[in-house]
């Protein structure tokens, strides 16, 4: 039938010079989104990818003693002066904390340390997770990215070097006197990178393939028909183009939500294993240096790692926790109760819980709010969450002796609460990303999960409040408004 359909439909010259138009087009533009889908996909799992390196860098950078680094190579100038991982504890124990990183991250590539040689101004290689050591081995093709950020680390796409191709991140290493005693390097060959995203451009690619064939077959079809009922009845054409156009749009929407939803999951699995590698890798590398029985550590230095990884365990605690909430928020598994609340006694009742840790910081409160404020409207216990995140925030970067200052302003329909504090002041660059659940702050407390801002956002997002950051000359400010109860 198919067959005898697309005779017919050969035979009217108008319709063929239609489908021949209207196919070229097709295969032309399916050509033109098979290739910018390439190169997206590309570009988004490179940049996936360094961020993923990167995060890793910073990890180990800010784990690795700078000073026992320093030391090695003061101890050992001559190239290869270290042939066996074992042959120096210290050296043992750098090597042992990069292995169970890159055990952890399930690397393809070995993690290793680059120093600078002063003297002979040429870069070596120092500490690796290798099985075997290449010490003070000159890297001779080094990318000009590790020369001009070597004091801050950074992210190098694509590059050649003498040993092949890769993606490298990298992080600095400091002594305690802040000067830079070397690099933390993480790379993947670029082969590697290009295989992991190999089967996914194949999938697309097939499913492209696919939509197109139904696509044409669709055409031929539905030409086939028109072709037919051209001559009785241009009624009936139109109708049927109706009907066609009507299934097409709820086909589209249908597919629209299902990638939607199957987007978002992707996005929470990745986002989900990407926020806990870091705290379960340091976790993991401290408990694997206590319980080796390898390695010579005093008590002291049992106690302090096993410290370090009783704090990181409460710090992926905290994030798991505020994980949860933040996935529940986005959503939209959590329904807003709204109620009616007295404004001045919620904000009074949470600022006096933070009294004390007010004062351990000799802060000067400015607290001076009318009661008479009036009653506000919205799920108390979440906009009670907001204003604590808020204010937690002012007092963990208001400066020692500095102070905070906190005011309700009555608009016509909204309560604008405003929370400003003294301190280092928020880059300008920065302001329109800080709510994003992936900034980051360099004086972060690991304690905390990092998420109290994006957490504020989301739940003032429910509540079609407007919340917002600002920066002056002088201090740092949050604010975010609730809607009034008219009476």
């Amino acid at each position: 039938k198919l067959k005898m359909v697309t005779s017919n439909i050969w035979k009217n010259r108008r319709i063929r010079q239609i489908l021949l138009l209207v196919g070229g087009s097709t295969v032309f533009l399916w050509i033109i989104i098979v290739v910018l889908f390439y190169n997206f996909t590309v570009s988004k799992h490179e940049q996936t990818t360094l961020m993923r390196l990167l995060g890793i860098a910073n990890s180990l950078a800010l784990q690795v003693d700078g000073d026992v680094h320093e030391k090695i190579f003061e101890q050992y100038p001559a190239k290869d002066a270290i042939t066996q991982n074992n042959q120096d504890s210290m050296y043992f124990i750098l090597h042992s904390l990069l292995r169970s990183n890159y055990k952890a991250n399930m690397l393809k590539s070995p993690v290793y340390t680059v120093a600078m040689n002063d003297s002979a101004m040429y870069y070596e290689f120092g500490i690796t997770s290798d099985t075997v050591p290449y010490f003070r081995h000159p890297y001779n093709t080094y990318h000009s990215l590790l020369n001009d950020q070597y004091e801050s680390g950074g992210m190098i796409r694509a590059y050649k070097d003498e040993f092949g191709m890769w993606l490298s991140a990298f992080a600095p290493i400091k002594n305690t006197l802040g000067k830079t005693v070397g690099v933390v390097m993480v790379d993947e060959k670029l082969d590697d990178f290009l295989s992991s995203i190999r089967s996914e451009l194949l999938k697309a690619l097939i499913l492209s393939m696919v939509i197109f064939g139904i696509m044409i077959t669709l055409l031929f079809w539905q030409m086939g028909k028109i072709f037919n009922r051209e001559q009785k009845n241009k009624n009936v054409i139109e109708d049927a183009n109706n009907q066609i156009t009507r299934i097409n749009t709820e086909l589209t929407v249908a597919n629209e939500k299902l990638s939607s939803l199957d987007q978002f999951r992707k996005e929470m699995i990745s986002n989900i294993s990407h926020d806990l590698r870091t705290p379960m890798a340091s976790i993991i590398g401290f408990l694997d240096l206590v319980r080796d029985k390898n390695v010579a550590v005093s008590d002291e230095d049992k106690n302090k790692f096993i410290n370090v990884a009783y704090a990181e365990t409460k710090r992926l605690n905290n994030l798991i926790s505020d994980l949860f909430e933040l996935s529940k928020l986005e959503s939209g598994q959590i329904k807003i109760n709204a109620e009616v609340f007295n404004i001045y006694e919620l904000v009074s009742d949470i600022v006096q819980k933070y009294q004390l840790k007010i004062k351990a910081k000799h802060v000067d409160l400015n607290f001076e709010i009318h009661e008479n404020l009036g009653f506000a409207l919205g799920d108390i216990k979440y906009i009670d969450r907001v204003f604590q995140n808020l204010l937690d925030n002012a007092v963990r970067y208001v400066d020692e002796g500095g102070y905070i200052k906190i005011w309700i302003l009555d608009d016509k329909d909204y309560f604008k609460i405003k929370i400003c504090n003294s301190g280092d002041l928020i880059p300008q660059a920065d302001l329109d990303v800080i709510f994003d659940r992936y900034y980051t702050n360099e004086k972060t407390d690991n304690a905390r999960s990092g998420l109290g801002l994006a957490i504020a956002k989301s739940i003032c997002s429910l509540h079609g409040c407007s919340i917002k950051a600002e920066s002056n000359e002088f201090v740092n400010s949050f604010w975010f408004t609730v809607p009034k109860m008219h009476k």
